[in-house]
């Protein structure tokens, strides 16, 4: 083993793929239907990684030993590969975890009124397009779901510009779809 300065390890900090990361892998293929495997490259930070994406949005993620490794359970599986840099992510994922997060706080995830509303006043209660956008923010930017309530401008903001960070079509290969649900939800709540 090679040390680096200060007697500190290289290379990631996170654990290799073991053979019990590919069995859940099978098993979760095994239970779902329409099931998609998306690709994430190694960072500095962790380990070669595959989404199993389901035809209703349900995910898991696991690590595998390289690309291949993935390519060559995706091959025996007999489910579609993708490279998640160059594709992106399917919407279903991202509607999924909106219908996840809606259903944790009690509230709805269907569709508001047809007119957006104006930027949600701290007197009347969210409509259901508010709360939606809301939590589309919080799932693009990355965010834990904080206490029920209402967020303040300056955090919807934040949530808002971080979103945008990580949907930017030139991150996604030109894929504007998360984009576009990201300007909606801030239109939505008056951000814009």
């Amino acid at each position: 083993m090679r040390m680096a300065l200060f007697g500190r390890r290289r290379g990631t900090g996170d654990r290799r793929a073991t053979r019990d990361d590919l069995a859940t892998m099978r098993d979760w293929v095994a239970s779902r239907r329409g099931v998609e495997a998306y690709v994430e490259p190694r960072t500095t930070v962790s380990e070669t990684t595959v989404v199993l994406v389901a035809s209703d949005g349900e995910s898991l993620r696991r690590r595998v030993a390289s690309p291949k490794a993935a390519a060559d359970f995706a091959r025996k599986a007999a489910i579609p590969i993708y490279d998640a840099n160059r594709t992106g992510y399917p919407q279903r994922m991202r509607d999924y975890a909106v219908r996840q997060k809606a259903r944790q706080s009690g509230t709805s995830a269907g569709t508001g009124p047809a007119g957006r509303a104006s930027r949600p006043s701290a007197g009347r209660p969210l409509s259901s397009a508010e709360r939606d956008a809301i939590v589309t923010l919080q799932v693009s930017a990355g965010v834990e779901s904080t206490a029920p309530g209402r967020p303040d401008e300056q955090t919807l903001r934040q949530w808002w510009k971080q979103a945008r960070v990580r949907s930017h079509p030139d991150r996604r290969g030109g894929d504007r779809t998360e984009w576009d649900q990201v300007e909606s939800a801030a239109e939505t709540l008056g951000l814009t």
